[in-house]
């Protein structure tokens, strides 16, 4: 298995094409050959039957006669027939009336006639019974026994060209596999290897180039657009940020001068109190601001961790297309190629002949799971750029732009959330355990509430980082509400909130954070109010943790509809 990850992902193509060809053959091989073999058998009994009935029309006047010297020189004319083993002439009591036999006839006595028809024996022979009759008289019964070598060489001669046959298509499988292959290799390659770049450089002006308009042509656009999106998006973070210290410096100068004119000139104080009031609800303005470009870092963090994760989704495949066992069947078709002389005895005698069918089924089906797993990883990269795209929407949302009323499945928006996060799950021992109930898909603004739940998780996140000495867990119910409304409640076993906080938690500008802004809860509070729901917080105190619930209006989409 090992050996099979670590192959290119040229060698697992040609080694998928060529076992899926050589199943298909092998299938179609071995039908036609079960086929042929049946249809031998069926001429060999009617050339039987035949010869039965010729000699048993030649034999009525020596079983009428009771002629035994006639008989057993009619059945002597046999030796013109090589397959005839034994041959006897039965009266119609029974009894020998007179036999013909080779010397290689395995049977030590005639056996006794039976009944009309013919059967194939434990000896390898086919044995035929025809009752001899005149004018409706039984006269007396023949019984020929003849060998079935021939047909056995007729099939040995028949696998013998199936198999040349096989190996030369299967050779002219990976021949053509080695020239077509890296149409697809290739550009999977490097993107994987861009993504690398990128990740390691920092640097999202790295672009690449499309070279088809098939699926992964489009995937090089979308991940050419990501890219735009996320330099605009740092170009615009950059300016907001200029802008801010600026605007900061000037506020701070116009306040020095204003308290300087303020003691200078009690005259103009009443002018100077209005100034004073029009510049507070600028610097509140400019803290919202700050608030957003806060929320921007953490959105270009976010999208960080999803082209992490793409990164990984990257190298995953090409170490799943660098670990082939390619090697392992050149290994069998070399031995298929030693053995050629004679491959019906190397298939029935040589033990590890015999094993080899089994092992070509056994690295088929080994193929096809991997297939199906870089099949799945293509799958997630793609959901990682979309998700990309998403966050990247989100920002833009929160620069001013309303969300979109959509139909959401809140257990695919938790996860989501949680999806954004999970780097930090992982690296901090971090339980998370999502219980969801069965609720309709609703109608909501997907952006906003998802930015709400990536707050809401962080939070308790940080929570339990700050948490020592026990396990830290995070826990996600998902179900119906009060009153035709629904509801998420986010819990931790994280530090707890003490009472006096719980009233100021969701004001603007409060934290205890060394780091906060203050901007976060009271930000997912107004937007849960907008969106006609209600955000409430319960905690037992320092250290028992605290958990937060949105209440939502149940829109399903059976309702809608």
């Amino acid at each position: 298995m090992r050996r099979f990850k670590d192959l290119s992902i040229n060698t697992k193509l040609s080694l998928l094409v060529t076992v899926a060809a050589g199943v298909a053959m092998l299938s179609a091989c071995g039908t036609f050959a079960v086929n042929d073999y049946r249809m031998m058998r069926n001429s060999k009994v009617r050339q039987l039957d035949a010869l039965a009935k010729v000699l048993g029309a030649n034999s009525t006047a020596a079983l009428t006669y009771n002629d035994p010297a006639t008989a057993a020189e009619l059945l002597s004319s046999l030796s013109e027939q090589p397959t005839i083993r034994l041959a006897c002439f039965y009266d119609r009591f029974g009894e020998l009336f007179a036999i013909y036999e080779t010397d290689d006839n395995p049977h030590d006595t005639p056996p006794a006639p039976g009944p009309d028809g013919h059967k194939f024996t434990d000896h390898g022979d086919l044995e035929v019974t025809y009752s001899i009759v005149q004018d409706g008289e039984k006269k007396g019964t023949l019984s020929l026994h003849a060998s079935t070598a021939d047909l056995q060489k007729q099939m040995v001669a028949y696998v013998q060209i199936v198999a040349v046959v096989m190996v030369v298509s299967l050779a002219g499988a990976v021949l053509f596999c080695s020239r077509m292959q890296r149409a697809i290799s290739l550009p999977i390659l490097r993107l994987g290897e861009t993504a690398q770049r990128i990740s390691a450089a920092g640097d999202y002006s790295i672009r690449v180039e499309k070279e088809a308009d098939d699926e992964l042509g489009t995937l090089y656009d979308e991940f050419n657009r990501m890219l735009d999106r996320i330099k605009q998006g740092e170009a615009a973070l950059q300016k907001a940020h200029d802008d801010l210290e600026l605007r900061v410096e000037q506020r701070t100068a116009q306040l020095s001068t204003a308290n300087l004119d303020l003691s200078r000139e009690v005259v103009e104080r009443k002018r100077t109190e209005r100034e004073l009031e029009e510049a507070h609800e600028r610097l509140v303005d400019v803290a919202r601001q700050a608030g957003m470009a806060e929320i921007a870092t953490g959105v270009l963090h976010n999208v960080g961790n999803v082209l992490n994760s793409i990164n990984v989704s990257a190298t995953l495949m090409a170490d799943r297309l660098r670990n082939s066992r390619l090697s392992d069947l050149q290994r069998a078709i070399e031995m298929i190629d030693f053995q050629r002389v004679d491959l019906g005895h190397f298939f029935t005698t040589d033990e590890k002949g015999k094993l080899l069918p089994e092992f070509l089924v056994m690295l088929a089906e080994h193929l096809n799971q991997e297939r199906g797993a870089i099949v799945e990883e293509l799958r997630s990269l793609a959901k990682n750029i979309d998700h990309v795209k998403t966050i990247v929407s989100m920002q833009q949302s929160y620069a001013g732009v309303a969300g979109l009323v959509d139909e959401v499945s809140m257990e695919e928006l938790v996860e989501d959330a949680l999806k954004m996060n999970q780097s930090s799950f992982e690296k901090h021992g971090i339980e998370v355990i999502l219980h969801c109930s069965d609720l309709p898909e609703t109608r909501v603004e997907r952006q906003k509430l998802l930015q709400v739940l990536v707050n809401l998780i962080a939070n308790a996140r940080d929570s339990l980082i700050e948490s020592p000495g026990h396990e830290r867990r995070l826990t996600i119910r998902i179900g119906p509400g009060r009153q035709d409304r629904m509801r998420i409640e986010v819990a931790d076993n994280g530090v707890g909130i003490p009472p006096e906080n719980l009233t100021a938690i969701f004001s603007h500008g409060f934290t205890t954070k060394q780091h906060g802004h203050g901007f976060g809860l009271h930000t997912s509070a107004n937007a849960v109010k907008e969106m006609g729901g209600h955000l409430a917080v319960v905690s037992e105190g320092p250290g028992h943790g605290a958990t937060f619930s949105v209440e939502l209006p149940l829109h399903s989409v059976e309702m809608v509809v």
